[in-house]
């Protein structure tokens, strides 16, 4: 080889290292260890990777309840050119352009392009901030205004603040990228979301440019987060690997891939690998990667409660959750009316063959409103049962009154919303099983390709008091009503065809498999004692026994958290012998259902109020007050609490090896043996009044304005010695229940009481 040729091809590498350094991290970020975050309360978008071309320059935390980082600054390669993206056009206007380290990124991208010695020419959109003009300028660069992104010849950079709506001018820029141009981006998201409409879908705010950066591997979400203190910065450090698609891949594919929390898979590995089959082709060969790491076949896995499908691992639950995203495109799932999955047949069910489809006009009692219990937000969408079911597959159609259009209603298809890929294992499909659809016209066409109960859901703050709809191509359902139907009606009621049936009353409403209810006699008389336990669960929570809405029991094949689950909308529990108690009158007056108490107890736990260690305890007030109350039974029906003296001996444990408030925080049923004791002592009566002081303040006031810990502390103490006409300072004392000095001077005006067991216990016995 020559002197001449070695030199040429010396300097086509040096030439190659300079284009391959454009935007690079170690490029932008030189001379700078900490760039900052926009101040508190303004907000920054975040980016996900769409193939495996784009490097992460910045992340920072989602938030401080969310353990999971997300992207703020991206950057990488279209055609010939380059794009930096950041998640926020402010980097790009007054306040942080003042920064030093936000001015050293402004040079290093502008030293990051320089490839000649003349000017750089820099194009900036019409909206852009006088600062950022001024800033190119005093790094000796010729700036213009883009007008509709006509960009002049030769422009070696363009500051893009704004989203870009016309397809014509999103193929200029994309010409002049590929063309060996480089783009600023500057992400419009915190303008738009600061200044959205929220009576609009946020689908009229999504921009149109993420068309154009998605074909270098970059989009931006609409997802916004914010600063965490005043001088927060950005993470500037290796990224998780979870944020990007090549090392996503790269993960899962190792034999023994790294641990994945819920979160880091639900925001970053799940929509990542979401966004790469919606921006890739389905013949490319990044998609034949994609479908090799997670070894995703052809064939749509069905999990049953025979055949449980193991999604242990991060690449088997991606590898589960895109082998039915693959299933439905293959089958146009999207413009399908009639698409049918598998796996409804066994979940949650098929209708009959043989089963007569009807028109049906069904008459609605609006249920909706605060009934001072922990409620959804506002605008939630309250659920009202109908009494028909939609087979898989077929379309039915819901005709309502013309008066009814603006008041906003839904209807509702299935009832077994629950995801549960964050579980090692599935006994059927892991997804929300239900379908929604606004009745804004005459009549609406609905479809489900799981099939489902038919619901009417409703404004929780309407001011309706009843609707009528029509509802064509439906199949009948057991549906029984307490006080509307009778026990006559019950034998046909019961043999409607639909697989799942609903047991209502205006208190609460039972959700189960139709084959449960079978052998079921009187309907009447269960549901009149379920009505006692409601009864009873709203006396103690000193609400009235009249309810707003009614609560819902759920019978789910698979529960999405512990045994059973309670949220404000709904209670879940299994399809076991459980499931059979519940609906079994002489069983239940026998032997309760700790349970299903337990779970209606959390929905009527003073939320706002309670201090956080007796989240699962103060509910077992309500499972006990039932048992007493209800099936008098008295207080002692849980295992290993069936007698005073096992209580005691719990105490005695407790109290004989080193305790402390933690450990108390941390054992339930020790915890709920001092509330025994209270209610051996003072009856009911003693939490009854404590719980009115309770409501009096009304809890709902609380739940966005906490009070602290040690507030509920001093709270339930005051409370309770008031509702006793009793100083429990020496009682908290011996529990190890931390009070404060103003707490316990406040509880100085009555006697102190302590329980006769307690007395070997009490600090300075001698001056008792």
């Amino acid at each position: 080889m020559n002197l001449k040729t070695t030199l040429l091809l010396i300097l086509a590498c040096l030439a190659i290292q300079s284009f391959a350094q454009k935007f690079q991290k170690s490029a932008l970020l030189k001379g700078i260890n900490t760039l900052p975050m926009p101040d508190t309360g303004k907000f920054v978008s975040a980016f996900f990777s769409t193939n495996e071309q784009p490097q992460i320059i910045a992340t920072h935390l989602l938030s401080s309840q969310v353990d999971v980082s997300a992207t703020v600054m991206m950057s990488s390669a279209l055609g010939k050119g380059h794009i930096f993206a950041i998640g926020s056009s402010e980097y790009f206007e007054s306040k942080l352009l003042s920064d030093q380290n936000v001015q050293h990124l402004l040079k290093n991208i502008i030293q990051s392009v320089r490839n000649h010695p003349k000017k750089l020419k820099v194009a900036v959109t019409k909206t852009a901030d006088a600062s950022l003009i001024n800033a190119l300028k005093a790094n000796n660069a010729q700036v213009y205004i883009a007008d509709s992104s006509k960009l002049q010849p030769n422009t070696d950079i363009y500051f893009l603040t704004n989203d870009v709506k016309d397809t014509a001018a999103l193929k200029v820029i994309e010409k002049y990228i590929a063309d060996g141009g480089n783009l600023v981006y500057g992400s419009p998201y915190p303008y738009i979301f600061k200044h959205r409409d929220p009576n609009k879908s946020y689908l009229n705010d999504l921009i149109k440019i993420n068309a154009l950066l998605s074909k270098a591997g970059i989009f931006n979400a609409y997802t916004m987060f914010t600063a965490e203190h005043p001088k927060d910065s950005l993470t500037l450090t290796k990224e998780p690997f979870y944020l990007l698609l090549k090392n996503i891949l790269s993960e899962l594919a190792k034999p023994s891939p790294k641990p994945t929390s819920p979160t880091e898979y639900a925001y970053g590995i799940e929509p990542t690998l979401e966004l790469a089959f919606s921006n890739n082709a389905d013949t490319s060969m990044l998609i034949r990667k994609i479908k090799s790491a997670l070894s995703i076949s052809d064939s749509l896995p069905v999990p049953t409660l025979n055949k449980p499908l193991d999604i242990s691992t991060a690449a088997k639950k991606a590898g589960y959750q895109f082998s039915k995203y693959i299933y439905e495109k293959s089958h146009n799932k999207e413009n399908s009316t009639d698409f049918v999955y598998p796996e409804s047949k066994s979940f949650p069910g098929e209708v009959p063959k043989n089963a007569s489809r009807s028109t049906e006009l069904i008459d609605i009692a609006v249920q909706v409103g605060s009934q001072g219990l922990a409620e959804p937000y506002p605008n939630y969408f309250r659920l009202h049962s109908t009494g028909v079911y939609v087979p898989a597959g077929e379309k039915v159609s819901i005709v309502i009154d013309p008066k009814y259009k603006s008041q906003y209603l839904k209807a509702q298809i299935g009832i077994h919303n629950d995801d549960l890929r964050h579980l090692d294992q599935l006994e059927r499909s892991g997804f929300d099983l239900t379908r929604s659809f606004e009745l804004e016209k005459d009549t609406t066409t609905i479809f489900s390709p799981y099939g489902g109960l038919l619901y009417i859901r409703i404004p929780d703050s309407s001011s309706l008091k009843s609707i009528s709809i029509v509802a064509n191509g439906v199949v009948k359902a057991p549906y029984y009503k307490l006080e509307k139907n009778n026990l006559t009606e019950w034998a046909s009621i019961k043999n409607n065809p639909a697989p799942w049936t609903e047991l209502a009353t205006d208190k609460i409403i039972l959700t189960v498999p139709t084959y449960r209810i079978k052998n079921l006699e009187n309907p009447d008389s269960l549901l009149k004692l379920w009505d006692q336990v409601m009864d009873a669960d709203a006396d103690l929570a000193i609400i009235s026994r009249t309810r707003t809405h009614p609560e819902r029991i759920v019978i789910d094949n698979q529960v999405a958290y512990g045994y059973m689950f309670t949220v404000w909308d709904k209670i879940v529990a299994p399809n076991d012998e459980s499931c059979e108690l519940m609906l079994n009158e002489k069983m239940l007056k026998e032997k309760g259902s700790w349970g299903h108490f337990h779970e209606l107890g959390h929905r009527h736990q003073f939320w706002g109020l309670d201090m956080d260690e007796v989240g699962e305890v103060t509910t077992n007030l309500y499972t006990m007050y039932v048992y007493d109350k209800v099936l008098k039974k008295g207080l002692y029906n849980h295992e290993g609490m069936e007698s005073k003296d096992e209580v005691k001996q719990k105490i005695n444990s407790y109290l004989q090896n080193q305790p402390t408030f933690e450990k108390w925080g941390k054992e339930p049923f020790t915890a709920l043996c001092m509330y025994i004791q209270l209610i051996e002592h003072f009856g009911w009566e003693s939490i009854l009044k404590a719980n009115k002081i309770y409501r009096d303040m009304d809890p709902r006031k609380y739940y966005q304005n906490e009070l602290s810990n040690e507030e509920r502390i001093d709270l339930w103490f005051t409370s309770i010695s008031k509702a006793t006409n009793s100083d429990l300072s020496s009682f908290f004392e011996i529990w190890k229940i931390p009070l404060s000095e103003r707490a316990k001077k406040e509880a100085k005006a009555y006697k102190t009481w302590i329980p006769d067991e307690f007395a070997t216990y009490l600090p300075h016995t001698d001056s008792q």
